[in-house]
């Protein structure tokens, strides 16, 4: 079993919260269907060309087929900056607000098929994409400056787990108001955020699903960016994987 990961970064991201309307907010990290994009810009996978059609099936293949982990690198930052839109009931102007993330780094997990883990490898070892990788918007253009291949991964059992990735808490907050993500701080300080994800997922009776699930984010801090992690019962759509001559574990959705 390998996992195949690299550095992405850019001078500025705008991963948008599709639940916001009224002005551009930005997530820290990008939801797994924008990282399904993202790959399938890297692999040429082409998009619709119908308003009917959202996604094609080489886009659902991919979705379906892979799960991809996320580590923070970088400090989060964000700037904000206000234009004046016409409004279309008043005669009259109305600011509004877009924010950006500045200098976002991120190291990018993907564990595929063997077809697919290649196909990436050969396009990053090229560096020659089918479309060009964005961050979230045509005017955030994406640098892969780094990549590997981690071979020896294995399949862990997620309790008492050094974690430096995103963990995925599959509790639906309607039904349940505790979380399955039970984690303990280390001696250090440390920051996790937590931000709420629209996750696409394919269900095993081939269908499209999508529901809203908190992911928590740990964040660099002092040189250091791992949690814990002490109880997580039973998951479905997150496993947990360790790697050979590390301490820290990748959670991978």
């Amino acid at each position: 079993m390998s996992i195949v990961s690299f550095d992405l970064e850019g001078d500025f991201a705008a991963f948008r919260d599709p639940s916001v309307t009224t002005n551009q907010t930005v997530t820290v990290i990008p939801s797994k269907s924008a990282l399904i994009g993202l790959l399938g810009a890297l692999l040429g996978v082409k998009r619709p060309n119908t308003f009917d059609t959202l996604y094609t099936d080489e886009y659902l293949n991919l979705l379906k087929k892979t799960t991809v982990g996320i580590q923070v690198r970088s400090q989060v930052a964000k700037c904000t900056f206000f234009t004046n839109h016409r409004s279309l009931k008043e005669a009259k102007t109305k600011p509004y607000k877009t924010e950006l993330l500045v200098n976002p780094k991120y190291t990018i997990y993907v564990k595929s098929t063997d077809e697919i883990n290649n196909a990436l490898l050969n396009r990053l070892k090229d560096n020659s994409f089918g479309f060009s990788p964005m961050l979230g918007h045509a005017y955030c253009p994406a640098r892969i400056p780094r990549f590997s291949e981690i071979s020896n991964v294995k399949e862990v059992k997620p309790v008492g787990l050094k974690v430096s990735t995103v963990i995925l808490d599959e509790t639906m907050e309607s039904r349940v108001p505790t979380s399955m993500v039970d984690f303990r701080f280390p001696d250090f300080p440390i920051k996790v955020l937590v931000e709420r994800h629209l996750h696409h997922y394919i269900a095993s009776d081939g269908s499209l699903k999508r529901t809203v699930l908190r992911h928590y984010i740990p964040v660099l801090e002092n040189g250091n960016s791992f949690v814990l992690l002490v109880k997580y019962p039973s998951s479905v759509l997150a496993k947990f994987y360790a790697v050979d001559g590390s301490e820290q574990a990748l959670c991978l959705f």
